[in-house]
């Protein structure tokens, strides 16, 4: 690592526009020195990874300047790391990566407790060892600062728990981009809020920062209505005003009618009246204005969010899922034994493994997914005529040949244009944005267009491999909605415990020494639950 004295990273004034009409942010100046650890949060869409790949040297801004001191590794998504890799072998990759490729396995073997298959193909591994290896591959260049987009998408619990004991013993500066709470609370001691004017910084982990925001939206809100009583006064004021001069007008002109004042007394007086009611109307309308205008800079601005409703198929009680004493294979590969499964039509079930341990695996054997290497064997398996409705981690129900409005008609042929703009719209894809190609898209684009198809499906069974992956706060607090008012069979693969103990799941399995086992706990149990799992 190089010397401390010099921040790892200056930056001034960064803006980043991806087009002429549309600017990601603005006016960003940071600095980042040893010993920083900080959490990157912010909406799905506002240019948290672009911010981080502008750090790391990976992209220029717009308008503004970085310099850096010192060794930076950048770990980007998942899917950003998938799309660069070739068909090879693990070790013909780590071979190319680093002379000493051997320190990067010992790396992966201390720190995260894997041992990688080195002839197996970098395609084929899953994206917690990817996660993990991509990682080490970083930590083994003894980098000053990490930068890290959603290193924690894919991770197990057990993995989780290391890459915390990794950050906290971690002699450098990080900055992460991560969607789960409990997480961020574990590492983070500053908490960086990219917003599209700016960066907004709270000196505290995950749970301080949302403490204060909301103290800050509650003291919003207390000065916006402080703001319309004010102009409710002045308003009331300025009417009340109005009236009694009126009225002095008239009386002054009753008066005159009658004789009982001098005509020329009478003039005076009017034109000293008008005056000061002109002056009285001025003062008014000004206290009128002053008072809108703070009622306008007061309004509390909010962010479009999504809408998300699932279909159901029926309410009607029956079996969907049998299997008696089947045997998973991936391949050649034995991954589970003897396993015994009942899913029906009421069950909410969550299913938590070791990375690799063939969670996804056992999902695409019962479905029988095309390409897949898993399979079931022997046993007695039975399965119901079911509408079934996957999400896997790479959002393969996205076609990205076709655009994000082809892919919802696709999802249900039967509906309008009009509603299929509609729905569009509450998952935040507007006017052009219904004509991308989905090959285009980001992480989180990706996924609220997969979430967006599925509101669209009629289901009986919804999976949801790692859902919350890819997703802002708000997006899943949203689906934590959407799935409790959600009454068909759901079967959920998540790490992501703080989602897991909000969904009403009421069966819970995992995979350990190549069987399914019923866990002791349920997820709304979280600290037993976590603890049974990484015993």
């Amino acid at each position: 690592m190089s010397s401390p004295q010099r921040p790892y990273v200056i930056a001034e004034s960064l803006s980043y526009a991806i087009e002429s009409t549309r600017t990601l942010f603005q006016g960003i100046s940071l600095s980042i020195t040893l010993g920083d650890r900080i959490a990157l949060v912010g909406p799905n869409g506002i240019g948290k990874s672009t911010l981080l790949r502008i750090l790391g040297g990976q992209l220029r801004p717009t308008q503004g300047t970085v310099s850096t001191h010192g060794a930076i590794y950048y770990l980007p998504q998942l899917n950003t790391i998938r799309a660069s890799l070739r068909s090879e072998s693990v070790f013909d990759f780590l071979n190319t990566i680093s002379d000493e490729w051997w320190e990067i396995e010992q790396l992966l073997a201390t720190a995260f407790s894997t041992n990688l298959d080195l002839s197996l193909s970098m395609q084929s591994l899953s994206g917690g060892e990817l996660t993990k290896l991509f990682l080490a591959m970083g930590l083994a260049q003894s980098p000053d600062l990490l930068l890290l987009d959603e290193p924690t998408n894919h991770l197990d619990y057990l993995a989780l728990e290391e890459l915390v004991r990794v950050l906290d013993q971690y002699q450098g500066a990080f900055v992460v981009v991560s969607h789960k709470p409990s997480f961020l609370d574990q590492v983070a001691k500053t908490t960086w809020e990219l917003t599209a004017t700016g960066l907004h910084v709270y000196g505290g982990n995950f749970s301080y920062y949302r403490e204060q925001k909301q103290l800050e939206e509650t003291a919003k809100i207390r000065s916006h209505e402080t703001a319309r009583k004010e102009l409710k006064r002045a308003k009331a004021t300025a009417i009340r005003e109005q009236k009694r001069a009126s009225q002095s007008h008239r009386n002054g002109r009753r008066q005159a009618l009658n004789g009982n004042m001098p005509r020329i007394v009478a003039g005076n007086l009017k034109r000293k009246a008008e005056v000061a009611a002109g002056k009285l109307k001025e003062k008014h309308d000004k206290a009128v204005t002053a008072a809108t205008q703070k009622v306008a800079t007061t309004k509390i601005k909010t962010h479009k969010t999504t809408s998300i409703q699932l279909e159901e198929n029926g309410h009607k009680h029956r079996n969907l899922i049998d299997i008696q004493k089947a045997d998973l294979w991936v391949g050649e590969q034995l991954l589970l034994q003897a396993i015994e499964l009942q899913v029906s039509s009421c069950d909410r079930i969550a299913i938590a493994g070791p990375n690799g341990s063939g969670k996804s695996s056992l999902i695409k054997a019962i479905l029988d997914v095309r390409d897949t290497p898993a399979h079931l064997q022997g046993g007695n398996i039975h399965l119901a005529n079911m509408r079934t409705v996957y999400l896997d981690q790479t959002y393969d129900l996205v076609d990205r040949t076709q655009t994000v409005l082809q892919n919802m008609q696709r999802a249900n042929p039967t509906l309008t244009y009009q509603l299929l703009r509609q729905q569009l719209g509450h998952f935040l894809f507007f006017n052009d944005d219904a004509h991308k190609m989905a090959s285009v898209l980001s992480g989180g684009e990706l996924a609220r267009l997969a979430i967006a198809m599925l509101t669209i499906s009629e289901l009986d069974l919804l999976i949801l491999d790692e859902p919350t992956n890819n997703l802002d706060i708000t997006t899943v607090d949203q689906m934590v909605t959407a799935l409790n008012n959600y009454h068909s069979a759901l079967w959920v693969i998540s790490h992501d415990l703080d989602f897991l103990s909000r969904i009403r799941i009421n069966r819970s399995f995992q995979l350990k020494a190549r069987t399914l086992q019923q866990t002791a706990y349920l997820p709304k149990e979280k600290a037993h639950y976590r603890s049974s799992l990484i015993a």
